[in-house]
C-alpha cells in the first residue's frame, strides 16, 4: 500500500491511504478499517446473502420468519422455521389460500396440491 504526505494543520505529517487503495467492506461497502466497525466479524455468509425468498426474513435470533400481506392490508405472522426453505413454504400456502392458484409464489404452485383456495 502507497502513502500520500498531507499537510496537518498544526504543522505535522500526516500520512494517508490513496482512495483507490482502501478497502471496501462486502458487508457494509463503508471503507476498511477507517469507516466499518468489522461487519464480517459479526454476520455469516447466510446474513450477507441477498433476500432469496418472497415473505421471509432472517431474524436476529437465527431463525427465518415468514409473514404475509393478506387482501385488506392486514400483516400475518407465518412464524419461525429453522430454514429458509421452511418458512417460503410456508408463505406460499398461505399465499396459495389467500390468493388463489395465480398467487405469486417461491416454488411452483403445482408442488402444493393440497391447498384449497379460500375465494
Amino acid at each position: 500500500m502507497s502513502y500520500e504526505a498531507g499537510n496537518n494543520p498544526s504543522g505535522g505529517v500526516v500520512f494517508v491511504a490513496s482512495p483507490q487503495e482502501q478497502e471496501t467492506c462486502v458487508v457494509c461497502g463503508l471503507t476498511v478499517p477507517d469507516k466499518c466497525l468489522g461487519c464480517e466479524l459479526f454476520t455469516t455468509r447466510e446474513e450477507t446473502r441477498v433476500k432469496k425468498y418472497r415473505g421471509v426474513s432472517l431474524k436476529t435470533s437465527g431463525n427465518w420468519g415468514a409473514e404475509i400481506m393478506i387482501p385488506g392490508k392486514v400483516r400475518m405472522w407465518l412464524g419461525t422455521f429453522k430454514t429458509a426453505e421452511e418458512a417460503a413454504r410456508a408463505y406460499d400456502r398461505a399465499n396459495i389460500y389467500y390468493r388463489g392458484k395465480n398467487a405469486k409464489t417461491n416454488f411452483p404452485v403445482e408442488d402444493y396440491p393440497e391447498i384449497q383456495p379460500a375465494n
